[in-house]
C-alpha cells in the first residue's frame, strides 16, 4: 500500500480532499506548457496526467493533475461521490481547464485546485448546483484574464498517466 492510499484511507469527506489540495498542491507552469506543446504536436491522446500517488509525493502539476487526484481521492473516500472529470473549453482558446465534479446528497459540487495564479478565483469547492449549467454560470461571473467558459461538459480525460 502506498503512502497515498494509507493517507486517503483516513479521510472522511470531500473536505479532507479539498484541504489536502489547498495546502499541498503547487501549480506548475512548466508542466502546463509541456501539456500545451504536446497537445499542439500530437493531439490529446499523448498528454500526461500525473498518477494520484505521484502527485501526493511531489505536490506539483497543473489542472489535469489536480483533477485526477481529486477524482481518485473522492471516489476512494466515498464511492457515492461518483466523481468524474469536467472539461471546460475556454472561449479564448488554450489553455482550457479540467476540474472534478462530484455528488453530495444528489447535488453537484465541483472541486478545483488546479488553476494557475491568473485564474485563482475559480479555485475551491463550488456548489451545490442542479447541473453543469449552474457551474458554467458561476465561471462566467468571474473576471478572469484570458478566460471565458465556452462549454462545460462531463468528459473522460484523454492521454496517459505518468
Amino acid at each position: 500500500e502506498s503512502k497515498y492510499e494509507t493517507e486517503v484511507a483516513k479521510w472522511q469527506t470531500h473536505d479532507d480532499v479539498a484541504k489536502w489540495l489547498k495546502s499541498n498542491f503547487v501549480f506548475d507552469k512548466n508542466r502546463q506548457a509541456e501539456g500545451l506543446l504536446q497537445l499542439k504536436k500530437t493531439g490529446p491522446e499523448n498528454i500526461l496526467t500525473r498518477k494520484p500517488e505521484t502527485l501526493f509525493e511531489n505536490h506539483n502539476g497543473y489542472c489535469r493533475d489536480s483533477a485526477g487526484f481529486a477524482k481518485d481521492a473522492l471516489n476512494r473516500v466515498n464511492p457515492r461521490h461518483q466523481a468524474r472529470y469536467i472539461f471546460i473549453k475556454n472561449k479564448y482558446g488554450p489553455p482550457n481547464h479540467w476540474v472534478t465534479g462530484f455528488k453530495v446528497d444528489n447535488k453537484l459540487y465541483v472541486i478545483d485546485y488546479g488553476a494557475g495564479k491568473h485564474w485563482r478565483a475559480m479555485k475551491g469547492v463550488h456548489g451545490p448546483y442542479e447541473s453543469l449549467e449552474g457551474y458554467k454560470t458561476f465561471l462566467a461571473s468571474l473576471s478572469l484574464q484570458g478566460f471565458a467558459p465556452e462549454m462545460v461538459k462531463w468528459r473522460d480525460i484523454p492521454g496517459r498517466e505518468d
